[in-house]
């Protein structure tokens, strides 16, 4: 594997850890993160967003 796709698979945050994929509730891609600031990535969303699939929006979601 080449340098720059070990790189891409790095969290941004500099951490030198491996990112992954953080999701909502329902499974809605959020963003990436890492075990050291997936906390501090995650605190800008309402805290049902990342515990409850039933959580009030006033958009379509999903397939609706």
């Amino acid at each position: 594997m080449t340098d720059y796709m070990n790189a891409a698979r790095l969290c941004s945050c500099g951490s030198g850890l491996e990112r992954f994929a953080a999701n909502d509730a329902r499974g809605i891609f959020l963003s990436f993160v890492c075990d050291v600031c997936e906390r501090d990535k995650l605190q800008g969303f309402r805290p049902d967003v990342l515990t409850d699939a039933n959580y009030w929006t006033d958009e379509p979601v999903g397939g609706e």
